[in-house]
């Protein structure tokens, strides 16, 4: 049902009969998959960063940096 709005959106703006609605419809049918894509992004983006507090409370090894990296971390 969806796409059945993105293709009346299309053809109303290509034919030149209701142009403007048709635009409308194109534009609410990528609004609603941006938000989408958003929202997931952010609820992986949430979880990622979680883990990586939890890393980040390990205390970490100098011996794996270079001697400068080690002297800053002091």
């Amino acid at each position: 049902m969806r796409t059945m709005w993105l293709y009346l959106g299309i053809l109303m703006a290509c034919s030149g009969i209701g142009t403007g609605f048709g635009i409308l419809l194109i534009i609410l049918y990528f609004w609603e998959d941006i938000k989408k894509s958003i929202k997931e992004s952010n609820t992986e983006h949430e979880s990622k960063t979680e883990y990586e507090n939890q890393e980040s409370d390990e205390p970490l090894d100098p011996k794996y940096y270079d001697a400068d990296t080690a002297e800053e971390m002091r």
